[in-house]
């Protein structure tokens, strides 16, 4: 039970560092992820106003 009280207290101090690793790998997450969703849906809207305007 202590081993994994003390990871739980290793990974309570890298989320409160300002540059921890936990931050840096959602940053990372969270930029793909904006990435993503920008141009794949730029032509998803463009294909959208295709489709409505042949109506």
């Amino acid at each position: 039970m202590s081993n994994l009280q003390a990871k739980f207290e290793a990974i309570l101090d890298d989320v409160n560092k300002e540059d921890g690793l936990i931050i840096t790998a959602f940053e990372k997450i969270l930029e793909s992820q904006f990435f993503l969703i920008k141009w794949g849906g730029i032509p998803l809207v463009i294909y959208l106003f295709i489709a409505i305007s042949r109506w």
